[in-house]
C-alpha cells in the first residue's frame, strides 16, 4: 500500500478543518501530534492545551471572540494534572456557551484499561483512540 502524502489529501477536507486542538500534559505527545497533523495536512491551525482546564479556557475564549470557529477535532488525553480528560468531558457537556456540535472529540490514551474506554463511551464523543495516533488514523477520521 502506497503512503498517502499530505499534498495528496482531498482539498475539500483541507477546507473543512480550520483548527484542531490537542489536550495533553506530555510535551512529547504534543510534539508528535503536531508532526502527524501537519503531515496529514488536516488543519490550518493546531491549538494545544496542557490540561482540561486550560482547554476549556481556550475554547471559551474562542467562543466569546466569535472570530474563529471552535476546533473541528479535539484530541483529549485521559490522565492530566489540574483537570483530567473525564473532568474535561463532564465540564464541556454542561457548558451551554460551548456549542461543540461541529466538533468531534476523541479521547486519546496509551491506557489499555477497558474501563477507560467504557467510561469514555458514557460521553458524547466521536471515539476512543489508542496512542500513538498515526497519520493514517487521522486521515481515516475524516474519510
Amino acid at each position: 500500500m502506497e503512503e498517502q502524502k499530505a499534498t495528496d489529501v482531498n482539498p475539500e477536507i483541507m477546507q473543512q478543518i480550520e483548527s484542531v486542538m490537542v489536550v495533553d500534559d506530555d510535551d512529547n505527545w504534543i510534539f508528535i501530534s503536531k508532526i502527524n497533523l501537519k503531515k496529514a495536512g488536516l488543519a490550518k491551525e493546531i491549538i494545544t492545551a496542557r490540561n482540561g482546564r486550560e482547554a476549556i479556557d481556550k475554547l471559551e475564549e474562542l467562543a466569546a471572540s466569535g472570530e474563529k470557529k471552535l476546533p473541528a477535532l479535539i484530541f483529549v488525553d485521559i490522565r492530566m494534572p489540574v483537570m483530567d480528560g473525564f473532568e474535561f468531558l463532564e465540564q464541556i457537556t454542561q457548558k451551554s456557551q460551548l456549542d461543540l456540535g461541529q466538533s468531534k472529540v476523541y479521547m486519546c490514551s496509551s491506557s489499555l484499561n477497558p474501563a477507560d474506554k467504557e467510561r469514555s463511551a458514557q460521553y458524547p464523543i466521536a471515539g476512543f483512540l489508542t496512542k500513538p495516533v498515526t497519520k493514517e488514523v487521522l486521515l481515516n477520521l475524516l474519510a
